[in-house]
């Protein structure tokens, strides 16, 4: 289990003395990506490689490697933010070689004692010349963190935390001409891929290999999903509701990334069908690594009895042959079982292995932080939608029926497109399959394209930009402009399609004109134009003017308490209430010893005591029955106080004191209370 600490500096030691602990501590107290990790070694593997700015390669030479006054540093840094925060992007490599090369350019050393506000400014001129607007964007936020962190924890003593990145986000690419069509292009995915791809879905693959590729593209395509979220949802994920018109709603329970919570995402009813089958064999590919994981759980002293393990005791003492097939090896010959075990660092002989002996090394192997295939979310690989067994989708090896395996994005991803690297030796499932594009090239597709189509669809449909965040599991509704790729002839086209004759902005265009309402019609708007407040109801309709009293609730006609309907709502009365019997009796005091202004504080606050008490006096009353609306009184301005007060005096002028309409708002004045503010 991955252990982890907050580092808390001693306000006695100077920065250097910091620094040397926090580096001790990160070095040998954190297990962060193992205990067994090599902290010498430059290569993390399958982490990062701690490599100068400009590196390329996962092996680089030893003059490529960062400086050694600088590199424990990195270590350090970049372990302790993994483990309070695991980020897939790992800018803290790139914001760390920017500051290596910058603390090497402006000081002549690397040393971080170093840092100031002329490193950091070169820091960030590195990063632009580097990386891609938006890659040098997110190294200088990182950048401004690490230089907040390093003051904070008093590993520096320079006054750096107050440096802002100066690298402004990436504009927009959802311009005209040719840049932006081709800047386009690359963020949708091609019509040939997405037909591939639905082809080999609707064919029933056989393949496992296929059925995971095409069951993942196909969840991505049903909500517009992060491939990190969709591999990290649950077995029970599948939510059915139904709504107001009786109709089943289906969706998936997700975890969102990037800063929003959980939340439900439905899905719509053309793709309920695919949906529902992506999630099934994805259940399915998982049902066997599930059940090993359940076993492990209840019983983890005891060998996995799977299918085809020997039927033999726990102690007794196996053939070369027996040994492979309890750990899933290859065994079609004696040399192969002999070549199986020794690869594994096992004994290749008869007579000296056992289950229980064979058991303890594939504990050993077990995945880090096993039984949580993702601890943040609360998710357990016997829950995992998505938990794998090793080498379940490998050609020759053979799956490995007592080993787990956790799929990550690049996993996903490099089978989607042509790893040219590996000289032919790779082969997507567009090879795989025979797919080409009409010029004879490779087809290629990544996961986020389908998140970038499903937007641009919601766009063209109309979708607010509301929804489409919430949709999208977003927590910034700014971010959906990067995600919207309508051409310049879509959007001409929809502001076509737009009747001028109606008005532009929904229900506040259509506001009707004939105010005051019956008296009918006025017994209805407590119910209309609702707003729910931290006391109870606001009645007060914003299509005619904005809240007057800057939400001072308690001291407003529009307020409505509804008895008995929450206790919770009356504790925060009863709560206000004593808040504001302290402010009252100190602004009582203010007055008495003569201060300037305090009368008119001192006016507020009895005003606010008075009316509160008078709420709690009404809302405990045993002899109001519960469900009654409590509407305190008062002399609050409101344009529809001033509005029947103008009607009402031109229905006197015209038709007199006792007529109908006259009478009508005579009493409506009365329900709102007080006079014309």
């Amino acid at each position: 289990m991955t252990e982890i600490f907050q580092f808390k500096p001693k306000s006695t030691l100077v920065a250097t003395e910091n620094l040397e602990a926090f580096i001790a501590k990160c070095r040998d107290e954190l297990t962060v990506f193992g205990s067994d990790l090599k902290w010498g070694e430059p290569v993390w593997p399958n982490i990062t490689v701690f490599a100068k700015l400009g590196v390329t390669t996962r092996k680089p030479k030893p003059q490529e490697v960062q400086d050694p006054e600088f590199i424990d540093f990195a270590k350090a840094y970049f372990r302790y933010q993994q483990g309070h925060r695991p980020t897939g992007t790992k800018n803290e490599s790139k914001a760390l070689r920017a500051l290596e090369a910058s603390l090497l350019q402006v000081n002549g050393n690397a040393n971080i004692e170093g840092l100031s506000i002329s490193v950091l400014d070169e820091a960030a001129e590195l990063a632009r010349q580097h990386y891609s607007d938006g890659s040098a964007y997110q190294c200088g936020r990182e950048i401004e963190r690490l230089a907040k962190f390093v003051v904070e924890h008093q590993l520096v003593s320079s006054a750096v935390h107050n440096w802002v990145n100066p690298i402004k986000r990436a504009d927009d690419k959802n311009k005209t001409g040719r840049e932006a069509k081709k800047n386009r292009e690359k963020k949708l995915p091609s019509d040939i891929a997405l037909n591939a791809l639905a082809e080999i879905f609707s064919n029933d693959p056989i393949h496992e290999r296929d059925i995971f590729t095409t069951s993942v593209f196909a969840m991505l395509m049903s909500a517009p999903s992060r491939i990190s979220e969709v591999l990290a949802l649950p077995a029970d994920c599948e939510v059915f509701e139904t709504d107001r018109e009786g109709i089943e709603r289906y969706g998936w329970r997700f975890f969102a990334g990037k800063g929003y919570e959980g939340d439900i995402k439905w899905i719509p009813t053309v793709m309920v069908g695919v949906a529902k089958t992506a999630v099934a064999r994805a259940k399915m590919l998982s049902e066997n690594a599930r059940q090993l994981a359940k076993g492990i759980e209840k019983h983890p002293d005891k060998f996995y009895r799977h299918a085809n393990c020997p039927d033999v005791a726990d102690d007794e003492l196996l053939t070369m042959e027996q040994a492979c097939m309890a750990l899933g090896l290859v065994c079609e010959s004696r040399k192969q079982c002999h070549n199986s075990l020794y690869s594994r660092g096992l004994a290749p002989k008869n007579g000296v292995h056992t289950l229980n002996s064979l058991w303890q090394h594939t504990m050993a192997r077990l995945p880090e932080g096993f039984p949580w295939f993702d601890k943040e979310r609360g998710i357990r690989y016997s829950d995992a939608l998505f938990a794998l067994n090793a080498n379940q989708f490998h050609g020759y090896r053979g799956c490995l029926p007592v080993e787990l395996h956790k799929p990550t994005n690049n996993f996903f991803n490099h089978d989607l497109a042509p790893r040219e690297a590996l000289d032919g030796k790779h082969a997507s499932i567009f090879d795989r399959h025979g797919y080409r594009t009409e010029n004879g090239e490779r087809v290629k597709l990544t996961s986020h394209q389908a998140r970038h189509l499903l937007n641009t669809i919601a766009q063209r449909g109309g979708l607010s930009n509301l929804e489409i965040a919430k949709w999208s599991g977003r927590a910034d509704v700014k971010q959906n402009r990067t995600y919207n790729h309508m051409t310049e002839y879509e959007l001409v086209g929809m502001a076509e399609r737009l009747d001028p004759t109606k008005a532009l902005f929904g229900p506040v265009g259509e506001v009707a004109k004939h105010l005051p309402v019956t008296m009918q019609e006025f017994n209805t708007l407590e119910h209309a134009a609702v707003h729910v407040t931290e006391y109870g109801y606001c009645v007060h309709d914003y299509t005619m003017s904005p809240c007057e009293k800057f939400r001072d609730c308690v001291n407003c006609t529009e307020q409505v308490c509804i008895k008995g309907d929450d206790t919770e709502k009356l504790d925060r009365i009863k709560k206000r209430l004593e808040k504001s019997e302290r402010l009252f009796f100190l602004a009582d005091a203010a007055v008495e010893s003569g201060e300037m202004g305090a009368d008119r504080w001192y006016q507020y606050h009895k005003k606010t005591v008075t009316r509160l008490r008078e709420l709690v006096a009404i809302l405990e009353n045993p002899d109001i029955e519960n469900g009654a609306q409590i509407k305190l009184r008062g002399n609050d301005f409101s344009q529809l106080r001033r509005v029947a007060e103008k009607k009402s005096i031109e229905a006197i002028e015209k038709k007199g004191k006792e007529s109908e309409e006259a009478v009508m708002l005579d009493d409506l004045k009365t329900l709102l209370g007080g006079g014309l503010g």
